[in-house]
């Protein structure tokens, strides 16, 4: 399956913060777009489960 990106804007404290968990957090991210795209995923698996609970 080929991906297709599209670019996003991001305030610079949130690149600064995101940036720091690459290089600092030992957490196994090896870059800015790992990290945000787990976050989104966990985001909308979350917002999912939430709107479950509220059916």
């Amino acid at each position: 399956m080929v991906s297709k990106y599209t670019n996003v804007a991001l305030p610079e404290e949130l690149i600064q913060e995101i940036d720091l968990v690459v290089k600092k957090s030992g957490l196994g991210y090896t870059s800015r777009g790992e990290i945000v795209k787990e976050a989104v995923r966990r985001f909308l698996k979350e917002l999912a489960e939430y709107k479950q609970i509220k059916k």
